[in-house]
């Protein structure tokens, strides 16, 4: 799993259900939640965001926002992100 988070380029995001049906495993998108807050430390975990395009972490919401933020993803007015312009199509499958 982490080698698919490595590969989300800068400026695009992928959903946690994005990530566990890459992985074949379609209905264990909180068991992708769980292993990302422990995650290494030089992944960008910072892209990776819940379906709707919002942000899961409460602790480093604003960081995580200030972080896509400075790669150029935008935010909508009421804080997600439009999914369909930012979210990642890799041309790989795992």
């Amino acid at each position: 799993m982490y080698n698919i988070v490595g590969r989300i380029p800068v400026g695009m995001v992928a959903s946690y259900g994005q990530i566990a049906c890459m992985l074949d495993s379609p209905r264990n998108a909180r068991v992708v939640g769980w292993a990302m807050r422990q995650c290494p430390a030089d992944l960008p975990w910072h892209r990776v965001v819940r379906s709707d395009g919002s942000l899961a972490s409460k602790d480093f919401y604003e960081f995580q926002r200030v972080m896509l933020e400075s790669e150029g993803v935008e935010f909508l007015p009421g804080g997600t992100i439009r999914m369909e312009t930012y979210q990642w199509i890799p041309d790989f499958h795992v």
